[in-house]
Order: C-alpha cells, then structure tokens, then sequence
C-alpha cells in the first residue's frame, strides 16, 4: 500500500516493517490461483486493457500483462509501488495512484481488479465507484478482501481441537484490530451487495479458504508477526497465544486456515 508518511488511514499494516515484501508475496502463493482462475473464466485474453488497483507485491498485474500480450495493456497502481516496479514488461506500467483522489485518464478498462485492497479504504463506496467508472460498457470489475467477522471465528473449526479456543480468541482479536483501524472485517461477505448497488449485472461470488498444513507457507505466520503490536493492543490475546498458533503453523502434519477470503466480479452493463 503506502510508505510511512501517506499510508491510508485504514490500512492496517506497517509497509515499513522489514519483512512486509515477503508477508505480500507469501499471500500472492495462497491466493494467486483463484485469482488467476476466475481472471481466466472471465475471459481475461490478447488485446484486454487491465487495471490493477492495490498491485501490492505485483504478482497478477504481471500474470496480466502475460495474458493481454504486446496488442494489450496492464496499468498497476498502489500507494507504494516499491515491491512491483521492478519488471521487464513492456505492456504493464506501474504508477502511484490513490484510488479515492487521484484522477484516472487513462480509463476506460476491460478489466478492473483489486486484492485485499476495499476493506483497507476509509471510503469503500466510492472506491467501487471509481472502478466501475474506470471500466468500460460490458467490462468486469473483480474485488477479492477477507471476511473476520462473526461471532464465532469459523476458521476456528479447521485446526486441531486442542488449537480451537487459542483459534477462536484470536478471531476476536483480528476483527478488534481491524475494527480498530477503520477496516470493516467483513467486507467480503457484504460484496455482492456492495457490487449490485455500483450498478453492475451478472454480480457473482465464491469463498476461497485452502486448508494449509503446517510449514506448506508463510503468510499468516507473517501476518501475525506483522500484526502483533495490534493484537496485544485489543486484550483479546496474549503474546503466549500468538506464539502458540505461529507454532502451529510451522508444526508437520496440522492443519489450518489462514483466513476466509471472497472474491466477487461483476459487469459493467453495455
């Protein structure tokens, strides 16, 4: 997202922390083939002009730029735009954009997508809006953000009994921290709803949560690292507690699941 001086209000993690570039990468290892996948159902194909909001650590805006080939075009845009700039594509351009303030000339899109990037914004409406705005008549807009929120952490009944209350304590912490922070933990459920009311048709949805197994990824070991100082902050875990589901994340033979994530698309009506 943003460097320390213009980061977002609502972004939750520290973009200065040592290790974030790996944190980003290790999401795009969890949820990179779904992406690509509905990308791919959609049509994504030679000649399709794309645009990547929140490109993060860079991985599908050039996954896109492969796909469009030379007759297309990939335009990558993020706060901070440090840990995607580096390539040799010569259809993805990647700039620094603020989605909620900053004009796009270049539009309209055949393709807008954005990853873990709504649920961040102090204003989730109107960044919708933007990217319909940005899309072309009959283009599709593709939103993916986590769902925390409920009473109970569902994630929670996918680790190993004993791991269950730990789980559950800090699935109340999550949602705290990023409440906390100005993230509404349920973006992604309310998605569908929030696509139909920016007024695009064909609106549809699916929940991805891999099952991961113990040392098979980094990113929520990472993303606990990262959102430690937060957590403790809420009251609802301990440092211990921590410290036990990081453990149970490198553990040979566990099982878990990181976090709940929905990816929703819809069409920008002709």
């Amino acid at each position: 997202m943003s460097d320390t001086a213009t980061v977002e209000k609502g972004y939750v993690f520290d973009p200065s922390w040592e290790r974030e570039h790996s944190r980003l990468s290790a999401l795009e290892e969890i949820y990179d083939s779904q992406s690509r996948h509905r990308l791919t159902e959609l049509g994504v194909a030679e000649g399709w002009r794309c645009l990547e909001v929140g490109c993060g650590a860079g991985s599908i805006a050039r996954w896109l730029a492969r796909q469009v080939g030379a007759a297309g075009r990939v335009l990558a845009v993020d706060l901070d735009t440090r840990f995607a700039a580096s390539h040799t594509l010569s259809n993805l351009e990647v700039r620094r954009h603020d989605i909620l303030t900053d004009r796009l000339a270049d539009a309209p899109f055949d393709l807008v997508h954005a990853r873990a990037v709504v649920e961040h914004l102090s204003d989730r409406d109107e960044a919708l809006r933007r990217m319909v705005a940005a899309t072309r008549p009959g283009g599709w807009v593709v939103v993916e953000d986590f769902d925390i929120d409920g009473p109970m952490y569902p994630a929670a009944r996918y680790y190993p009994p004993q791991y269950m209350e730990v789980a559950e304590r800090l699935g109340r912490a999550l949602r705290a921290a990023f409440g906390a922070a100005g993230v509404d933990p349920g973006t992604g459920r309310r998605l569908p709803q929030a696509l139909t009311d920016a007024g695009l048709t064909e609106v549809g949805a699916e929940v991805y949560a891999p099952v991961l197994t113990g040392g098979s990824a980094a990113f929520f070991p990472l993303t606990l690292r990262s959102l430690r100082p937060r957590l403790l902050e809420t009251g609802e875990v301990s440092d211990a507690d921590i410290e036990e589901v990081i453990t149970l994340t490198k553990l040979q033979g566990s099982t878990y699941i990181p976090n709940f994530m929905v990816l929703a698309w819809g069409r920008k009506p002709s």
